[in-house]
């Protein structure tokens, strides 16, 4: 279920960002999930999300779960 909300949010985003950036604190929540492929379709989409308002704040919830992450290929995509 929440695969299918991130993968929905991605095609929001494209039309308008604002709708997606409401659920900005629920997408990052899923960097949590213990499935590896939300994961990644998370960092996608606060990739498209991030704006120069809210760039600091994604920037430091990618740098923590940086730290904790022990997925190898998620460590060298965000590196």
């Amino acid at each position: 279920l929440k695969y299918l909300g991130i993968k929905a949010l991605a095609s929001i985003v494209g039309v308008n960002q604002k709708y997606a950036l409401e659920h900005q604190m629920v997408v990052v929540e899923c960097l949590e999930d213990n499935d590896e492929t939300l994961k990644r379709k998370t960092l996608d989409l606060l990739f498209k999300m991030t704006n120069s308002a809210n760039v600091a704040f994604v920037t430091d919830k990618l740098i923590a779960h940086l730290r904790v992450t022990t997925d190898v290929h998620f460590r060298t995509e965000l590196a």
